[in-house]
């Protein structure tokens, strides 16, 4: 017993110096992060930016946890003082920029602030942009080996991997690109940073790059925009509920298809996996991306998703599941809540081309807003309650790899045009509600960073 308490004790006692040493090394971080000058000649940005209360405004957050990540940016098209002018105006900077004649430009004071740039990484980043278009830096060699210096010392000095393995961690040198398919934040996915950039920069610095299919966790859910492996096995069907499983319900709807004994055929049915009840109280609707109900029905099997109904070409509208308030698995947000249509087309102008099947979309959607009581609106998609297009809930909630656009899934005009045929007010993006906050996963910005 003697023995067991001394090692017991000597189990505690190295427990506890391990403990006073990591927090030793946290602070001893954190200090050299909120302390850290770059020995670099540089270029202060206030020389040329005349905006002296927006800078001060935009830099007067102080850091308060240690620096872990480097993000890469670049302006594309614009100069760097347009490149400054929009950030200014827009309210997003940068901490570095390296020019088209390899010169650094920065802010000369340390520490370095917690810039508004990439949401979700600010905390802990800085930003790094490179001035021009992904073709115009990859061939400038001058601004290559400028970049790279930076990006080293910035690395070595902070104790920042030099890979882009895993931005899970925030812990690394990655590009806005990545960080915008792990934590969504902006509508338009351009290249930001540009991957071809930092490859060639970790190729002639000793960097490990890692391609996309290659990062950490890239397949797993909890990416705002999700990467599904195209060569995937299919799994052995699992389902539950639907086709040749379980036995139809009579169709309680008007607008939607039915056999004589009054179900929905056979054919038409989706096999799916049971998840739960809900409480209709919104709608969502989707189109397929497929010109074919069939091929669409396979697709959804494949993915293990559902839809509650779908809407064929030919004006025809078939319930999928086996009820209307099972759970579909459409719309990441809103399933809990809300019926998923799909509308069988190819895109938006398809659909708007088809009278037959509009005017179908619009009795259904009409129908079902007067059994489970739906507010005739799409204007506050948090509640819950109203008719919602899957591009609403894709930029509030996030959930697939095509998130990017401005009108897709099934298209503003054309929710415009069934909301409005039933008497419903219309809102557009710029009048959704609070659609200028950042608690939206796809901010709708003009200019990022």
């Amino acid at each position: 017993m003697q023995k067991l308490r001394e090692f017991n004790f000597s189990q505690t006692k190295f427990f506890l110096v391990f403990l006073i040493c990591l927090s030793c090394l946290c602070e001893t971080r954190q200090a050299r992060a909120n302390s850290y000058r770059l020995e670099f000649p540089i270029i202060n940005f206030q020389d040329f930016i005349e905006e002296k209360e927006i800078i001060q405004k935009i830099t007067a957050r102080q850091r308060t946890n240690e620096i872990s990540s480097l993000i890469l940016h670049h302006t594309d098209s614009l100069t760097k003082e347009e490149y400054f002018k929009s950030s200014l105006s827009s309210g997003f900077m940068i901490h570095f920029l390296v020019g088209k004649d390899g010169n650094y430009y920065g802010w000369a004071n340390a520490p370095y602030p917690v810039l508004k740039a990439v949401p979700k990484m600010d905390e802990v980043s800085l930003h790094i942009a490179v001035e021009g278009t992904e073709d115009s830096i990859l061939q400038n060699s001058k601004q290559i080996l400028s970049t790279g210096k930076l990006l080293k010392k910035l690395s070595q000095d902070l104790d920042i991997p030099f890979t882009n393995q895993n931005i899970n961690s925030k812990l690394g040198v990655f590009t806005h690109i990545q960080a915008k398919k792990k934590f969504g934040n902006f509508v338009d996915l351009k290249e930001c940073g540009s991957e071809k950039i930092l490859k060639e920069i970790f190729s002639k610095f000793d960097g490990k790059y890692f391609a996309e299919e290659n990062w950490e966790g890239r397949f797993e859910r909890d990416w705002i925009l999700r990467r599904e492996k195209k060569d995937k096995l299919v799994p052995e069907p699992d389902f539950d509920r639907g086709r040749g499983i379980t036995e139809p319900t009579k169709i309680q709807l008007q607008e939607l298809e039915r056999d004589e004994r009054g179900f929905t055929p056979e054919s038409f049915r989706l096999k799916y996996v049971f998840k739960q009840k809900i409480k209709p109280e919104c709608i969502v609707l989707h189109y397929t991306a497929i010109s074919s109900f069939v091929v669409s029905q396979e697709t959804l099997e494949r993915r293990k998703l559902m839809a509650t109904i779908m809407v064929d070409k030919d004006g025809k509208a078939y319930q999928l599941l086996d009820y209307l308030d099972d759970m579909a698995q459409a719309a990441t947000g809103t399933n809990q809540n809300c019926i998923q249509i799909e509308i069988v087309g190819k895109n938006m102008e398809e659909l708007l081309a088809n009278e037959r099947q509009t005017e179908k979309v619009t009795r259904l959607v009409k129908e079902l807003t007067n059994v489970y009581n739906v507010p005739l609106t799409n204007h506050k998609i948090e509640d819950l309650k109203g008719i919602y297009s899957h591009t609403q809930a894709k930029k509030k909630y996030g959930g697939s790899i095509a998130l990017y656009g401005r009108d897709f899934d099934p298209g503003e005009p054309y929710m415009k045009k069934i909301i409005e045929s039933i008497g419903g007010v219309y809102y557009s993006e710029k009048d959704w509600f609070n659609r200028q906050s950042d608690d939206w996963i796809m901010l709708d910005a003009e200019f990022q960073p």
